[in-house]
């Protein structure tokens, strides 16, 4: 079995790029673990790395080697213990966004679906394919939306209603329909576009204290930290 994600540095840009064995970049258990570890050797590579030992770190991208962003957990195949492991899981990896130290961006270069979506939207900037499917899907499968995910999910935008009423029924919606409410923060046409945009973002951050700037990021998200925060 290959490794799901991979990173590397640049110049104080981190790139993650989830490669699991399908297209689909499922969520288990196993591969929440992978990612958290991951997230946390980027962060604390990060904080060591910090000028004169290294490029000081300006942003994280984070996006998919093929097919869908992420397709979250395979609700058709995986045992009741699996999609709980993974629903669980996902505390330590919002966790860890919340705690890293520069900007985080998503470039979603497919679609995303249930904690897929919510990885997404861990991140500071979340740009997608305008005609990508995206969708939460937990309800309609009788899925409870664990708190740590409520939280995120109505912190990461103010049309809360929106999301709750379109992305939680049963439809995908299109991403170029997710930039018009204000769901995500960027649009582009096809794949390509997508990562430029996100190293477009990324390119243009000014921030030079990582530290203060996730200092920042769990106060604006306070009710997202605190939920993950308590959990262990």
């Amino acid at each position: 079995m290959s490794s799901f994600c991979t990173w590397t540095e640049q110049d104080g840009v981190y790139r993650l790029t989830l490669a699991g064995d399908d297209d689909h970049h499922y969520l288990t258990g196993e591969t929440v673990d992978e990612l958290t570890r991951t997230l946390a050797a980027i962060r604390e590579r990060a904080m060591d790395q910090k000028p004169p030992a290294g490029a000081a770190a300006r942003a994280l991208i984070t996006a998919s080697s093929a097919g869908s962003f992420c397709d979250g957990v395979d609700y058709e195949r995986a045992s009741p213990r699996e999609k709980q492991a993974a629903a669980d899981g996902m505390v330590a990896v919002i966790r860890e966004l919340l705690a890293m130290p520069m900007l985080t961006v998503c470039a979603a270069t497919g679609g995303a679906r249930s904690l897929g979506l919510v990885l997404a939207l861990a991140h500071d900037d979340v740009v997608v394919v305008s005609g990508g499917r995206y969708h939460l899907g937990m309800v309609e499968r009788g899925v409870v939306v664990p708190p740590h995910v409520g939280a995120l999910l109505r912190e990461k935008t103010d049309r809360w209603y929106t999301l709750g009423a379109r992305v939680m029924a049963p439809r995908h919606d299109q991403g170029s329909y997710l930039k018009q409410w204000k769901v995500v923060d960027g649009v582009a046409g096809d794949r390509d576009g997508v990562l430029a945009e996100a190293e477009r973002v990324a390119g243009a951050w000014n921030g030079d204290d990582g530290e203060a700037h996730a200092g920042m990021r769990r106060l604006l998200c306070r009710d997202s930290w605190e939920a993950v925060s308590g959990a262990q």
